[in-house]
C-alpha cells in the first residue's frame, strides 16, 4: 500500500470514511473529547446537528399540557424540561402517537427549576420519532407550591 493510500477511505485524496461521502447523513466530523480551542487531546468523531423543538404550557394542571408534529424522522438523544417558578415535584411522560416514549419519567424535583438536577434521570425507551407523528407532553403528576410556566426540550437530529 502505497503511503498516501488509506484502507478504510474512499480514495487518497479524500479524508471521508466510507459511508461518508455525502452530506446527506447530515453529520460532521468533530473532537469528541476536549472542549476548549487550544485542548489537543481530543479524538475525532462523527457527530450530528443537534436541534431542539421547545413545547411549552401553563401548569395548571394534569393531564396533555402541548403537543407537536414531528415534521420529519428524527433521533431523540435527550429530553429536558424547565419551569419558570419553582414548586413541587413535578412528573412528565413524553407520548408519540398516544405510546409512552419514556421507561422513566421526566421530573423536575421540589424546589427545582429544572430535571438535569432530579434525583432520578429520565429514561428514554424509544428514541427514533417518526415524521408526521404526534408527541404529547403529559403531565403526570404536580406536586405542592406554585404553578408555573412548564417548558420541554427534545433535543436530537434528524434521520434521513
Amino acid at each position: 500500500m502505497a503511503a498516501n493510500e488509506h484502507r478504510n477511505l474512499l480514495d487518497g485524496n479524500r479524508h471521508y470514511p466510507l459511508g461518508y461521502e455525502g452530506g446527506d447523513n447530515n453529520s460532521y466530523l468533530g473532537k469528541g473529547e476536549g472542549g476548549t480551542y487550544n485542548d489537543k487531546t481530543g479524538n475525532l468523531v462523527w457527530s450530528h446537528i443537534l436541534q431542539t423543538f421547545v413545547l411549552s404550557s401553563e401548569l395548571v394542571a394534569t393531564g396533555i399540557a402541548d403537543y407537536i408534529r414531528v415534521p420529519y424522522d428524527f433521533r431523540l438523544t435527550s429530553v429536558k424540561a424547565s419551569l419558570y417558578v419553582a414548586g413541587g415535584l413535578i412528573s412528565i411522560d413524553l407520548l408519540e402517537d398516544g405510546v409512552s416514549i419514556l421507561s422513566t419519567a421526566l421530573t423536575i424535583d421540589s424546589g427545582e427549576k429544572t430535571s438535569t438536577t432530579a434525583a432520578i434521570p429520565v429514561v428514554i425507551s424509544d428514541y427514533e420519532l417518526a415524521s408526521d407523528s404526534e408527541i404529547t407532553v403529559n403531565i403526570t403528576g404536580i406536586g405542592e407550591g406554585t404553578a408555573s410556566k412548564i417548558r420541554v426540550y427534545l433535543i436530537g437530529y434528524k434521520t434521513s
